[in-house]
């Protein structure tokens, strides 16, 4: 058995590397939303899935207004809304993708990008954790 102190350490690590993925992730997803990188790309895929392509505008927002709140210290709240957001998005961009019954490949980015916000936000150190109401009537 892991001494607790070490396990606490790697569950601490592992928080910052996805954590710092889901960050840079959602900076660059951003960018595709808002175009500045991919030239239409996003707006072919949001056709497709028949979404306008405004959406991209108010996702590319909502993205790039959660990555550095997923870092800094404080905001607890906040991270509730970014994780939650974010969870809405990918898992959104999943069933739209089996509601047009698209590839098995249009798949993979978006439940990868959910495993790694649910796992973020399952790792999150107490600190970084909004109090239950049981802990705050404590």
């Amino acid at each position: 058995m892991q001494h607790p102190a070490k396990t606490s350490r790697v569950r601490l690590v592992a928080y910052w590397i996805l954590t710092g993925y889901l960050a840079f992730e959602s900076i660059l997803s951003a960018t595709w939303d808002f175009n500045w990188l991919n030239k239409g790309y996003a707006v072919g895929i949001m056709q497709r899935l028949g979404y306008p392509a405004y959406f991209l505008t108010i996702k590319g927002i909502g993205t790039l207004l959660a990555a550095p709140v997923f870092v800094l210290p404080g905001l607890r709240l906040l991270k509730e809304w970014a994780y939650f957001g974010t969870f809405v998005i990918y898992a959104g961009a999943i069933a739209s993708h089996l509601a047009i019954r698209d590839s098995i490949g249009a798949f993979v980015a978006p439940i990868l990008f959910l495993l790694i916000a649910v796992a973020s936000w399952a790792l999150r150190p107490a600190s970084r954790r909004f109090p239950a109401i049981s802990e705050v009537k404590s």
